[in-house]
This record gives structure tokens, sequence and C-alpha cells, in this order.
């Protein structure tokens, strides 16, 4: 018989895939509990913060700045025309914020605050591209609120007016003892101008309108603030969602096995209610669960060649507690109830657990006795009356660690193989995690197949990862994976193979699926 061309290693390389949006709705639902968490906190803290925060008000006045001409009086202190129009009324709004300002509010409207902490309170800024200075304040009541508005807008004409009489009069002393009892006509105009700018208020400045009392408050905005948790809880959730799906390492949905490796999955095994410190046997399994095996069974059969003689399946997984065992069991016993010889060998030697599971025991010897004893394979083989005499089981006579992990190293290990293959069908091989126990490694190069178990929120990507790699340099290729824990079938799609008992309420296999005499 010619031999096989080594497999290739592609399948180690995911097949390109879009990323669409059905993979990103898919990752936030299944994180939607950290989606609601994160909207639900958010939200309640929006809503608290409106409850509990002390309601504050904003009042405007408005000053309406007219510079005059840079030659009239250019001795005063007058807010002048330049080149830049909007320079001038930032330079006014400078004028309004600053301590001499502040302080004659504080005692205008005799506060408590110093000259500095009203500053903090108060804002002046140009209002767009017009000759408005808008001056803002905020306290914690509305009448607060418009009185200081309107107290640093009166309080800035004044402190600027106080100024240009200042000067005025420092100048009108000065010219009349330079002039004596004779001005010029030129003079008069300039004493009159004096006199006049003596009297009344500043003219670059005035107020253009004051503050209303505030009928809403300014903060906080109890639409805005909700609206923003609202929207701050669905984005957190979101970016909680994709953090967690990247950090995360186990495997959570089909669509991460597709993505990293070109392999098929041939079977979705429903995730079983009850927690199991052991595996399953077909007795054990709700009809869901029995019918998924029955595919993995089809596809398998499908790929079996009655020229070789039989198939040797060797399933195996990347840890522990991942349906491996319970897998190559079920997948034993339902190829046996097609009629079909099958053998279930238990290579699991540092665990073995498959005698408890089928309620056997190697009475005849097992897998140490036939590789180290000579016994023969027939004669160690043991079967049930439950199961049929086609599920024949060659179990660990011995468990521990140290020589007994290498005995399927030995020659002996290769005619154990042959001889179940002239035995039987099908050959199934319960096989340890090969990345951290390499124990049956060459139990898998002799396989014809080598499935892969993975369990939803159980197998470890970078486990996963690492028995693909050791695969690929053993030029392994396996057939597929068997995704265990997936999702539940609904209860209309029971209907299917599964009987429901009178209360509605707890679901009964049928003896085919499993394999019960009737």
């Amino acid at each position: 018989m010619a031999e096989d061309p080594k497999p290739t290693t592609d399948w180690r390389h995911p097949p390109e895939e879009e990323l669409g949006l059905k993979r990103y709705l898919q990752t936030i639902r299944e994180r939607w509990i950290l989606v609601v968490v994160a909207f639900v906190v958010c939200t309640g803290v929006s809503i608290l913060y409106v409850a509990v925060a002390q309601k504050t008000y904003r009042a405007e006045a408005d000053l309406l700045i007219s510079p005059v001409d840079s030659a009239t009086l250019p001795s005063l202190p007058l807010i002048r025309q330049s080149a830049d129009p909007t320079r001038d009324v930032e330079t006014a709004a400078r004028l309004v914020t600053n301590v001499d300002v502040a302080a004659r509010v504080k005692n205008q409207l005799k506060l408590s605050e110093s000259p500095q902490d009203l500053l903090k309170l108060v804002s002046a800024e140009p209002v767009a591209q017009s000759n408005i200075v808008a001056v803002q304040a905020e306290r914690h009541s509305p009448a607060a609120a418009r009185d200081l508005a309107n107290a640093f807008a009166n309080q800035a004409i004044a402190e600027q007016t106080d100024k240009l009489h200042s000067e005025i009069a420092s100048q009108f002393k000065g010219l009349e003892a330079q002039l004596g009892g004779n001005p010029s006509t030129s003079d008069q105009g300039t004493l009159a101008e004096l006199q006049a700018l003596s009297t009344g208020p500043d003219p670059s400045m005035r107020v253009e309108t004051l503050a209303d009392l505030p009928q809403e408050p300014a903060k906080p905005r109890p639409v805005l603030t909700v609206a923003g948790g609202i929207l701050a809880g669905l984005v957190l959730g979101i970016v909680a969602a994709f953090s967690a799906q990247i950090l995360d390492p186990r495997l959570r949905r089909e669509d991460q096995l597709r993505r990293a490796y070109s392999l098929p999955i041939l079977a979705r095994i429903p995730k079983e209610s009850g927690k199991r410190d052991r595996p399953l046997g077909p007795h054990s399994l709700s009809a869901a669960a029995a019918e998924a095996y029955r595919t993995l069974r089809a596809t398998i059969s499908a790929r079996s060649d009655p020229a070789k003689g039989g198939q040797v399946i060797l399933v195996t997984g990347s840890g522990a507690s991942e349906g491996k065992s319970t897998t190559a069991v079920n997948l034993a016993a339902s190829l046996a109830l097609t009629g079909k010889d099958v053998i279930l060998i238990e290579a699991d030697l540092r665990r073995p657990s498959l005698g408890k599971v089928l309620g056997l025991e190697p009475t005849k010897g097992g897998v140490v006795s036939v590789l180290i004893e000579h016994t023969q394979l027939a004669r160690a083989l043991v079967s049930s009356s439950t199961y049929g005499p086609n599920l024949r089981c060659l179990l660990a006579d011995q468990a521990g660690t140290g020589w007994i992990t290498d005995l399927f190293s030995i020659p002996a290990a290769d005619a154990m193989l042959k001889d179940a293959r002239r035995l039987a069908d099908y050959v199934v091989i319960d096989s340890p995690p090969l990345n951290e126990v390499i124990d049956a490694l060459p139990l898998a190069r002799q396989a014809d197949d080598v499935l892969l178990v993975g369990r939803i929120g159980a197998t470890r990507m970078d486990k996963l990862s690492q028995l693909a790699d050791l695969l690929a340099e053993s030029e392994i290729k396996p057939i597929g994976f068997a995704v265990v824990g997936a999702q539940r079938p609904g209860r209309r799609d029971y209907r299917y193979y599964a009987e429901v008992t009178t209360d509605g309420d707890r679901e009964r296999p049928s003896p085919l699926v499993t394999g019960r005499s009737g």
C-alpha cells in the first residue's frame, strides 16, 4: 500500500475573512453583561449627580466697547482704535477681570469672598467679531449670579472712569499752570474737552445690557447630564467588551477557531447542565448532546476507507476537563450503534477515567499488560451488556507517571494498533492533552485522524496554539474540531429528537439516541 503524502501545515494559517459588522455585534452580545453594568453605573452616577449636586446659575451682562481715535487726547487712559478691532475688544475684556475691579465688587455687594476668589466666578470674553464683551458670573442662586455679573460690568466702567478722571485732573492742573491766564484757542478747546470728560463716564466703555435673573441652572443640566451618562455608559461598556475580548485567553465562540485555523467544525456539543467532575457516558447525555455526537459520527464515517482496515481516530485537546474523554466515549458508542465493531483505547494513563464512566474494569489485563506483558489484545478487551458486543474497551490497568508514560513509544504500541485495526472497523483513542504531556504523541503519528476538542469558556487559545504547533512539527493535520459547550437548541428544535414529559419541564432523551434498550 502506497504511503499517504505528508500532510501540509497550511491549516495553521487562518483563511482570509472580512471582519464585518456581524463580528462586532457578536462580541457585544457575548459581553452584554459588561455593557449593561457600565450603562447602569454611568447612568446611575449621572442621576445621582443631578440629584445631589448644588445648582449653579449663570448670568450675563454685556459691555459695548467704543474705541476712540488714537489722536484724541493721547495721554488719557482710554481704549483706542488699532489696526485690529478684535484686539481692542480683547483689551477691554482684560480690564474687566482684574483684582481692582473685584475689590470694588466685594465692597459694593459686601461679599465674604476675597477678590481672587471672585475672579474665579467671573469671565469676560469677546462675542464673536463684535464690539461686545460678555461678562458672565456663576453663583448658587439666580439673584446672586445676576448681581455679580452686573456688579463686575458696572465696577469695570467705574474703575476705568476713576482712572480717567484722576488723569484728567492731573493734566488739567498742569495745563492751567503752564498757560497762565492767556490760553490760546486750541488750548481752550483742549481744556474744554478735558472739562467735558471729567464730568462723565469713560466714553470707550458702557453697559449695553444688564444681566437678567436666570430661570434655569447652568449646572447641572439634568437632560444633558443624564444623556451624557447614558452615552458614556454605552461607550465604556462597548470598550470594556472589546477589551475583555482581546485580553480574554479563553475560547468564547467557534469563530475564534475559524479565524485561527483552516479546519472545519465537525460537531457542536451543547453545554450540559450541572457541574461534572468526570466525563459523561452515553446514558448521562441530554438528547441534544447525543444528537451532536451522531453528527460527529456521520462526519467521521464519511472519511473512512475500508481498504485501509480499521480507522484509527485519536481524540485530544489542549487541557484537562475540556471534554475530550466524553467525546471519545460517546463517539465510540455512537459508532458501535451503527453495527460497526469499535475498540476504545484509554491512552491517558496519568488520569484514567473511562472505566468509571462505562462501568467496566480491566479484569483480564489492560493497556500496560498488552504493551509489556505480552497479553493478547483480544483477551484484554472488555465489553458490557449495556453497550453491546460492538463496543469493546482497552482500559488502563495501571495509572501513574514515570516509566508508564513512555510505553506508547515502544514497538509494542505499533503492534497494538495493528491488531486493533484488524479486530475492529474503528479504533478510538482517548489521548491526554499532547501539549501538556507528550505520552500519546507516537499514537497520534500512527492514527488516521486526529480530532481536536475545545470547550467554550475553558479552552485557552494559547495552549491550543501550542498543541497546533506540536502537531504541525510532527506533520499531523487534524481533521477538525469538536466544540463542547455550544449553545443549547431551543425547545422548538428539541421536538425533532427529544421526548418531553407531560409536565413540560424535563426532557427525556430517546433510547435510540443514547443507545439504551427499549
